[in-house]
């Protein structure tokens, strides 16, 4: 199924939604933008082992900086602003890597961005997620070389609808995965997804195509399913991945789940597996489990072990994704990893 050449009108029409949107005749030069500071710093002292051997690590887990902006341009139409980006606080890496950065317009009929941002399909297993940024996130499992559905897509533009009769709709179109110009559609993204919330429950689906100049165009379908009650937070979570070189599809599944013990303390654990449509000797299953303490709003504490038993040839970790420290895994390797760590958001 290929969508690359529908994207134009969707674009076109995104953009008019924006420049139709009313805005006032005059410009109100007394108005200043309100722009506040914000970041995070997330350092975990962690034993990792690659199934042969292990060692301490101090890690710097996706800590990062940012600027946010906000300009009222009428009653009815806002400006929006964000930049962000990674700092290493436990190597002192001086690079300041990309995250969601963009310019946007706000209105009673949505949002919409443009720039580098999260793809709704990635936001899928942000929702469902108990280990963000940690050992054993989902990532370890869901996203494997070439499958990788959990991108800020380059050059993009992003749209949010506003929610209605419970369902609140995402579209993204990134023009190119390339560096540089951009004269062709061959290798452009597009991601979507679709939320149904009901009283404690979440449903959501997403469907991302990530067309690839000279290869298959690799699609990816996400399905998640979240409950929140009481002191119980539960999620399932599928995902499909075809267009695979050599694999043709892949499929994973998660079930995830948090228990409030009181305001301060609480329980997490979660599964991911992922098997290959050729052969068993891909499969891996990773098993997370942990405890939170939250000191106050901006200052979580946490005790996370990770274990991922791989087939033959899997390669699944326990420290990829926004984890700082990523283990390289031998084939059939079983990895493990025990960590600790604070958390705190400014």
């Amino acid at each position: 199924m290929m969508l690359s050449k529908s994207m134009a009108p969707f674009v076109a029409s995104i953009c008019a939604l924006g420049c139709m949107a009313p805005v006032s005749a005059y410009a109100d030069s007394e108005t200043t933008p309100d722009v506040s500071f914000y970041g995070r710093l997330h350092v975990s002292g962690d034993y990792l082992n690659d199934g042969d051997d292990g060692g301490l690590n101090v890690s710097s887990n996706s800590s990062r900086i940012g600027v946010k902006m906000r300009y009222q341009l009428d009653s009815q139409l806002v400006l929006l602003g964000q930049i962000e980006r990674t700092v290493d606080v436990s190597e002192g890496a001086s690079t300041l890597s990309a995250r969601n950065t963009f310019i946007g317009l706000q209105g009673n009929w949505g949002t919409v961005r443009a720039g580098y941002y999260d793809s709704p399909v990635k936001r899928i297993l942000n929702a469902v997620e108990q280990f963000r940024e940690q050992v054993g996130e989902g990532r370890n499992i869901v996203r494997s070389g070439e499958m990788n559905f959990d991108r800020r897509l380059k050059s993009g533009v992003h749209y949010t609808s506003p929610t209605k009769y419970n369902l609140t709709w995402m579209a993204h179109y990134g023009t190119s995965e390339q560096t540089g110009a951009n004269t062709d559609t061959d290798n452009d993204t597009f991601s979507t997804s679709l939320s149904y919330q009901l009283n404690e429950w979440q449903a959501i689906i997403g469907f991302e195509q990530q067309n690839r100049e000279g290869l298959e165009a690799l699609e990816g379908t996400r399905v998640a399913l979240i409950r929140k009650q009481g002191a119980w937070t539960n999620a399932v979570f599928y995902q499909r991945a075809s267009g695979l070189q050599g694999i043709g599809s892949q499929e994973a599944f998660g079930i995830t789940g948090a228990y409030a013990l009181n305001a301060e303390y609480s329980l997490r654990a979660q599964v991911f597996y992922r098997t290959a449509s050729v052969t068993d000797d891909l499969d891996a299953t990773m098993v997370t489990f942990g405890v939170n303490r939250k000191v106050n709003d901006a200052v979580t504490l946490y005790a996370t072990a990770s274990h991922t038993d791989n087939a033959q040839f899997a390669t699944a970790n326990v420290s990829g994704g926004g984890h700082g420290k990523t283990l390289t895994i031998i084939p059939g390797n079983d990895p493990f990893a025990v960590s600790v760590g604070v958390l705190w958001s400014f």
